[in-house]
């Protein structure tokens, strides 16, 4: 039979639970293996990013060779964005490609000692070209006696968008014989991404058909369709539309128009261009 505690025993007991303050304090939680940050969520295709990956050996052993890894997830990381900087590393920050798992990039810390903590801040450019969409971040704590979990951090979207600006120039290419209007629709990418493709359409007044290795020209209009365009960088396209004397003294107005692009054109105001053009004779015309 256990004997029973004297009742002074259990007050005192009690008065030394309250005061004492390592019951009193909650106890702190443990830093995480792994945390990441990003400098922004969201960034248009060809701009910089900076992800933080903080790395802490949690454990009573030392970290040889460590070294703080990153990824991204659907995409690997390296396929979309080139490593322009890396500050916190003991040495050069190279390309992750283990055949058996991510690719990514990481960043040598030295050895981790139980408890000891090291942080890399990883300056990203996302390539002109980058998909636009969601990619999740990802960090490991890697060693060469060691490797943490890889932890799923940040999202950051890329969001992708490239102005095409469309223009329409007149230029009379005019003979007795076969006088014609030759146009000239260009296409400029004004960034600030990469312009994957766009669909220039001319509708042609009544009338009148039109010609074009370039463009395609049926059903009375010419649509003329556009590959990849450069930043900054002009493609054009031609058609020619034939003149006769049923045309002379008519008025004919020319409207060039983007009717889709790829990626999203975030500014509306440059989409078309237009040419008015008068036949004065089969050898005179006048475009503006």
């Amino acid at each position: 039979m256990r004997p029973l505690r004297h009742p002074l025993a259990l007050v005192v007991t009690a008065i030394a639970m309250v005061m004492s303050p390592l019951l009193a304090t909650p106890a702190s939680a443990d830093p995480p293996e792994v945390a990441l940050a990003l400098s922004a969520s969201q960034v248009n295709a060809g701009d910089p990013v900076t992800v933080t990956v903080t790395v802490t050996n949690i454990h009573s052993f030392t970290v040889l060779n460590a070294t703080a890894r990153v990824f991204t997830t659907p995409a690997a990381l390296p396929s979309y964005a080139a490593l322009t900087g890396c500050t916190g590393a003991i040495g050069a920050c190279t390309t992750v490609s283990d055949a058996s798992g991510p690719i990514g990039f990481q960043a040598p810390v030295g050895a981790l000692s139980g408890g000891a903590s090291a942080t890399v801040a990883f300056t990203l450019e996302i390539g002109q070209d980058a998909e636009p969409g969601e990619q999740a971040f990802q960090g490991e704590l890697r060693g060469s006696n060691y490797a943490s979990e890889i932890v799923t951090g940040p999202v950051l979207t890329i969001v992708s968008e490239a102005d095409a600006a469309v223009s329409l120039t007149a230029t009379p290419r005019l003979a007795l014989l076969v006088p014609k209007i030759e146009f000239t629709v260009r296409v400029t990418d004004n960034g600030p991404g990469v312009l994957r493709h766009a669909t220039v359409t001319t509708p042609l007044p009544a009338g009148l058909s039109a010609v074009s290795g370039d463009c395609g020209t049926g059903s009375g209009t010419v649509t003329c369709t556009i590959g990849q365009v450069g930043l900054g960088a002009t493609v054009t396209r031609k058609f020619s539309v034939p003149v006769g004397l049923l045309n002379i003294g008519v008025p004919y107005t020319f409207t060039a128009t983007r009717t889709a692009s790829d990626p999203a054109d975030p500014v509306a105001a440059n989409d078309a261009g237009q040419v008015r053009c008068t036949v004065v004779s089969v050898v005179l015309v006048n475009c503006r």
